[in-house]
């Protein structure tokens, strides 16, 4: 158990991040801009701006392995030291080098094709670009917080992400290999994600049996609140800081502890915030912090945009 001492130390240090930020950042603190954009190298889900060799070192004189479309997504694991080439992976497993300047981080992708969609995010304009005033929009409803009683429930089940049901929800209970048992998840019912595909999810049930259920009307969680050690969040509006979205739990997890060991390591002791997100039959995972009021994630950001990382503040559920 944490002794007092150092549950004191850990909420001092998030006052102090935030503390910080609020002092170095204006409100309106821009965007981070792209890491390719600025020569920062680039980690995490990418997508090919245009048709690409990949070849089996960082050069253009390396072997070819093949050659990739435009629009593949990949994962970024790093640029060599002194190079312009990025080693990218395709489902965990490394393939090659491909041309840094050939990588758009897929969030910028992802956001482009929401405006064309027709989705709205306070403060975008129809083309999708940040407002004028610099401010980072609101994306809403695409993750939530939930009750720590509610989550640690959960959480007792190993699981690809926890998720709450933002309705009832039919359901079907797996008892054994011939019984099951159909009930109804209901609003505010936190459960861990076992598996997702095609639309339709296995959850572990904290009696350890799974059910199986349609993916929509669940929404990832963010992390529970209270938070263990940290400073409690005024009334009102929460919203988290999205720092990257990935193609497995796995990778979100990764990502979660390279930032932990560098720049959020006042969260490294805290359960990982990486959360699945429901698009038809695709399920994603994204990675970042939270819970926070608005004027603190701006801050947040801020700081971090400074450290070359992207931020984008998402609106949360509350149950």
């Amino acid at each position: 158990m944490r002794t007092r001492s150092t549950t004191a130390l850990r909420a001092l240090a998030l006052r102090l991040i935030l503390a910080a930020a609020t002092m170095w950042f204006a409100p309106d603190a821009a965007l981070a801009q792209s890491p390719v954009a600025i020569g920062a190298p680039l980690t995490g889900e990418v997508v090919l701006n245009r048709d690409i060799e990949v070849r089996i070192g960082p050069n253009a004189d390396a072997r070819i392995i093949q050659t990739l479309p435009r629009g593949k997504a990949l994962n970024a694991l790093g640029t060599p030291r002194g190079t312009s080439w990025t080693e990218v992976a395709i489902g965990g497993q490394p393939i090659g080098y491909v041309p840094s300047d050939s990588l758009d981080p897929a969030l910028m992708v992802s956001r482009s094709i929401t405006a064309a969609m027709g989705a709205t995010a306070t403060g975008a304009n129809a083309g999708g670009s940040p407002p004028a005033t610099g401010k980072p929009p609101v994306i809403h409803r695409s993750a939530a917080v939930v009750p720590r009683s509610a989550w640690e429930i959960a959480a007792q089940v190993p699981a690809q992400g926890y998720v709450v049901a933002a309705d009832a929800i039919k359901a079907t209970e797996i008892l054994d290999n011939k019984k099951r048992r159909s009930f109804t998840l209901r609003k505010g019912d936190v459960v861990s994600l076992i598996d997702s595909a095609n639309g339709r999810v296995t959850l572990g049930m904290p009696g350890r049996t799974r059910a199986v259920a349609t993916a929509e009307g669940l929404i990832g969680v963010v992390a529970p609140y209270p938070l263990p050690g940290m400073p409690p969040i005024e009334p009102g509006a929460l919203f988290a800081a999205r720092l990257g979205e990935y193609v497995s739990h796995a990778e979100g997890l990764r990502a979660w502890q390279e930032f932990t060991y560098g720049p959020g390591t006042a969260y490294r002791d805290l359960p990982p915030m990486v959360w699945p997100v429901f698009r038809g039959a695709r399920t994603t995972y994204q990675m970042g912090v939270g819970p926070f009021t608005r004027t603190q994630v701006d801050n947040v950001c801020g700081a971090l945009a400074q450290r070359s990382m992207d931020c984008w503040v998402i609106e949360l559920e509350t149950f």
